[in-house]
């Protein structure tokens, strides 16, 4: 049987409980084991604290598939302009960080603020709408 499907018990397969589920048996608990010696080991996880960026902001796309249905709720709501037979869609007004896909069914002309990739920009501009990044 597998270990990991004894996570849990008292002692994950290894018979006795005293050999396993200690720190010391695990060599301790976060940076345990990094001193002394020169402070080698300890030296390379100060070096690593600040090597990974995530961004807090969420990426979620506009799928141009999906727009019509979208355009209708937002239009319910109020959240959305309509300007010379445009749609004006301010994506970070309304959650989106850019515009994907290309138009299936019925097709919109739309005033994108915002980025948008390169098939959603050659569909937009075909159908006679424009795109400010």
């Amino acid at each position: 049987m597998k270990k990991r499907h004894l996570r849990g018990s008292s002692t994950a397969g290894r018979g006795s409980g005293k050999r396993t589920r200690h720190a010391g048996n695990r060599g301790g608990v976060g940076k345990a084991g990094g001193g002394k010696r020169g402070q080698q080991k300890l030296a390379s996880f100060r070096a690593n604290t600040h090597t990974y960026n995530y961004s807090s902001a969420k990426k979620v796309p506009l799928n141009l598939n999906n727009v019509s249905r979208v355009i209708d709720s937002l239009k319910k709501n109020g959240r959305i302009k309509m300007d010379n037979e445009r749609y004006e869609i301010k994506l970070a007004e309304l959650g989106y960080s850019k515009v994907c896909g290309k138009f299936k069914g019925e097709k919109f002309k739309l005033a994108v603020y915002g980025k948008a990739s390169a098939k959603a920009k050659d569909d937009i501009l075909a159908n006679g709408g424009e795109i400010y990044e």
